[in-house]
């Protein structure tokens, strides 16, 4: 026996339970009677249970029509919005993977204006992935910072050239004027970027040791310790606007570029779907200075 009835059966059921009439649903499907009565029996047959209670001319639901009933509108109704979402190329969600650093400071501050502009998209955030999830279609949308643009079956939206440099809270700056003050203060790391430091110090033409000081799980906790005034973490400008904004953090050495940028990558063949284009031409628009 199949697992699941006939679809045709189960249509015309769901329209006479919903009007408790076999003549309404024949109306409604523009079918006969007779063609109604005769898919229902099918269906009690295969479900060896009756789903309607027939009295007078009239019918009723039984106990298992009501359960049945529920299942179809439920079953009817996704499967609506379903098959509207592929005709219209509108899927109404996006899965997004990105690092928890650029979720928490960037994008979560910044996403009320997207779902403003798109109420009907839903934006689901999943941790930071491999280009292979792209590929297989597990996540829709991959935010990575990235030292070259990946293979031709990528697509690659360039967000923002990386830029880093030593962040303090304001009561540090005054002690910070050129590279070589660093010595003499605490420093803060990031478990997830080790190489930061080092990385600044080639760039900037800074020498000097660059590892000891506190470390912190991730760079999310670091910039908190960072405006806490626990000391100088190195971070990229991408994810401390708001601080350097608003004063929390200062930047006394300015910024250097590095050879990674911050890439938004989709899977070439997916490039034009409606909501990942939609993404797109946000992500963009936030990203400008």
């Amino acid at each position: 026996m199949n697992r699941l009835p006939p679809l045709r059966a189960l249509h015309y059921f769901h329209q006479a339970a919903l009007h408790s009439s076999f003549s309404v649903a024949a109306e409604h499907l523009h079918v006969t009677h007779s063609a109604i009565s005769h898919q229902i029996r099918q269906l009690e047959s295969w479900m060896g249970k009756p789903l309607f209670v027939r009295s007078h001319g009239r019918v009723k639901l039984t106990s298992h029509g009501e359960r049945l009933l529920l299942s179809c509108q439920q079953a009817f109704s996704e499967l609506r919005s379903s098959c509207e979402s592929i005709r219209t190329g509108l899927l109404q969600q996006i899965r997004v993977s990105c690092a928890p650093s650029f979720l928490s400071q960037w994008l979560i501050p910044r996403i009320a204006s997207f779902y403003q502009r798109y109420p009907e998209i839903e934006v689901h955030f999943q941790p930071l992935t491999q280009i292979s999830q792209l590929r297989s279609e597990h996540v829709d949308v991959l935010i990575l910072s990235h030292g070259e643009p990946p293979e031709s079956d990528i697509d690659a939206t360039l967000v923002s050239e990386d830029e880093i440099g030593p962040l303090c809270a304001p009561h540090f700056a005054s002690q910070l004027r050129v590279g070589e003050d660093l010595a003499a203060m605490p420093l803060l790391h990031a478990d997830t970027r080790l190489h930061a430091w080092s990385e600044w110090a080639d760039k900037a033409g800074v020498s000097g040791r660059f590892n000891g000081g506190k470390h912190f799980e991730s760079l999310t906790l670091g910039i908190q310790a960072a405006r806490s005034g626990l000391g100088v973490l190195m971070a990229p400008r991408l994810l401390v606007r708001k601080e350097l904004e608003d004063g929390t953090l200062l930047a006394p050495l300015g910024f250097v570029r590095v050879e990674r940028a911050t890439w938004m990558m989709t899977k070439q063949s997916r490039r034009h779907d409606t909501e990942i284009s939609l993404f797109r031409d946000w992500l963009q628009d936030a990203a400008k200075p």
